[in-house]
């Protein structure tokens, strides 16, 4: 028998390999875009000198990025519950017993695998507001006298973008609130039942103790998702009408790839990094001591 000695004689050299990886595709990058948001690296200048926090001062005084910072909170505070809370509707449709249960589960995951793009397309399709085919539905049945400008009008493109990015991330939610619906043990509810609990009281008091630690985890995941959100709004609205619907992470690729000042866009990117760890400390600091079960 292999003694515990000899089990715990190299653990360094067990763990170095899944180290030397973790560095090199997760610490090295992320040290190097904080090297290069403290130097002015330009490509069309050459050198990269120490600037400090130039390109954050920078950043902060150009004229996207208040703009830009607004709309990114707004989108990340409606998208994130909202897609919490459709993903637990549709948990708790999916877990009820109907014919054709499996195949619409397979269906309620597809808008989670789909590329950005063709989810833009798909939404377009619906949306534009010239021929699009929402309204051109609308207009048959007599809803609307006039196209509705869903796309061109500001306030209109702020909740389309968010409607599609909620589309988007909704499956992944459900998915994990139906493995945890599944484990909550039946007896409860039919003891409830017998006590007469309403529909409500069984959910506060039975299902939502049971599933608030995943809850939470998919609150937190959606916020990060809101906040560096990109493929799907640019492909929709490419930030307008105007700068409606621009965000901060359209600016790290516009900062790097279109004015190609890599120092500003990793500067983009590490605001976008600080506003992340604000909203995750604000959101733990929020919950109750014993939501994951301490006590």
């Amino acid at each position: 028998m292999v003694s515990q000695q000899q089990h715990r004689r190299y653990p360094i050299e067990w763990v170095l390999p899944v180290l030397f990886i973790v560095f090199l595709f997760t610490l090295f990058p992320v040290a190097h875009a904080l090297w290069t948001s403290l130097h002015r690296v330009m490509v069309l200048l050459p050198g990269t000198p120490f600037v400090g926090l130039g390109n954050y001062r920078n950043v902060l005084a150009s004229d996207y990025f208040l703009v830009a910072l607004t709309n990114t909170v707004r989108f990340t505070l409606f998208s994130a519950p909202l897609t919490v809370l459709i993903g637990l509707g549709v948990a708790q449709v999916l877990l009820a017993n109907f014919p054709g249960r499996m195949i619409v589960r397979s269906v309620v995951i597809l808008p989670w695998a789909l590329p950005g793009a063709i989810t833009a397309f798909l939404w377009m399709w619906i949306f534009h507001p010239s021929w699009g085919i929402l309204n051109l539905v609308l207009l048959k049945i007599g809803l609307i006298d006039s196209y509705i400008p869903w796309l061109t009008d500001p306030d209109l493109a702020k909740m389309i973008v968010i409607v599609a990015h909620t589309w988007t991330q909704y499956p992944f939610a459900a998915v994990l609130l139906m493995a945890a619906l599944g484990g909550v043990d039946q007896q409860l509810y039919e003891a409830a039942k017998m006590d007469g609990a309403s529909g409500w009281q069984r959910f506060r008091f039975i299902t939502f103790p049971q599933i608030k630690a995943i809850i939470v985890i998919l609150l937190v995941f959606n916020v990060l998702v809101g906040l560096t959100s990109y493929d799907v709004t640019y492909a929709l609205t490419a930030g307008g009408p105007g700068d409606a619907t621009i965000l901060l992470s359209f600016n790290i690729w516009r900062e790097s790839f279109s004015r190609l000042n890599f120092g500003n866009g990793s500067a983009v990117a590490f605001i976008v990094v600080l506003l992340s760890i604000g909203f995750l400390v604000a959101i733990l600091r929020a919950l109750p001591a014993d939501i994951f079960g301490e006590k």
